[in-house]
């Protein structure tokens, strides 16, 4: 009796061991930054409401602690872009002027946020959201160029890894859906993708995860939208190899080898 009780102790720790193929990963609050606009790129005033009705609901009591933890650093995030504005180091601004070719180019935001128009001409976009670039790119070159018509595209230096058929580097323009990252610029995704398992991260900070990734595929949200930065990494998660029938026969083959090891100990 002794003999089949341990045996049976055996097998129901290698059923555990052998089925478990991943060790639990720590449920840690995530922080995205998804704003709700009615453009493609997020004006100051809808960041503004969005951070007014965070604070709000971190004023009352119906979160919990690891939610409130999430919100409030996705409040800190949008005062960190309210103040510090969107455009980084290595950032390119497409800038076309009608009136005058000789402007119109492809410009590098340099390491004081400036760019560095021909003739010498430096001019600030520190503090800036993309939102705004266009207007106040206007009132700058009317210094230089009489009524200009101005356009301004601002992209993104980003990378892309994972499931996805040319992963690396990418420059899409801030307008630009998740999504279409993903398909134009990345070579689309894998057959195995899996979007509620993959991320947006910024150094070692995940700052989109999960749902809140698959809901933004799917709802046409634009990188802009979701904050991101340059050297942001988007990690398009896959399937994992073998399936669920490898697993299972895995699994089956090592609750065999512990029967087998249970009778010669016994």
């Amino acid at each position: 009796m002794r003999k089949w009780t341990a045996i049976r102790e055996l097998l129901g720790a290698a059923l555990v061991a052998a089925l478990v193929t991943a060790p639990a990963r720590a449920q840690e609050p995530t922080t995205p930054v998804m704003v709700n606009a009615e453009r493609a790129m997020v004006t100051r005033g809808e960041l503004e409401s969005a951070l007014k009705e965070i604070e709000r609901n971190l004023a009352g009591s119906g979160y919990s602690a690891a939610l409130r933890t999430a919100k409030q650093a996705q409040a800190d995030a949008i005062r960190e872009r309210l103040s510090q504005g969107d455009l980084r180091v290595g950032d390119l601004i497409r800038l076309d002027v009608a009136e005058v070719s000789s402007i119109s180019n492809l410009y590098q935001v340099s390491s004081t946020r400036t760019i560095g128009l021909p003739g010498n001409i430096e001019i600030s976009v520190a503090g800036l959201l993309r939102s705004e670039l266009q207007d106040y790119m206007t009132t700058q070159l009317k210094k230089l160029v009489r009524d200009p018509t101005v356009r301004v595209v601002p992209t993104i230096r980003i990378s892309v890894f994972g499931a996805v058929g040319k992963p690396g580097f990418v420059t899409p323009p801030a307008t630009t859906l998740l999504s279409d990252v993903i398909q134009q610029f990345a070579g689309g995704p894998a057959n195995n993708v899996r979007w509620e398992k993959s991320k947006i991260m910024r150094g070692d900070k995940v700052v989109v995860d999960g749902p809140e990734f698959r809901d933004a595929v799917n709802t046409a949200t634009t990188i802009d939208q979701l904050n991101l930065q340059a050297g942001d990494v988007i990690d398009v998660a896959a399937k994992p190899a073998g399936g669920t029938f490898f697993r299972i026969m895995g699994a089956l083959s090592a609750v065999t080898s512990v029967i087998w090891l249970g009778i010669q100990i016994f």
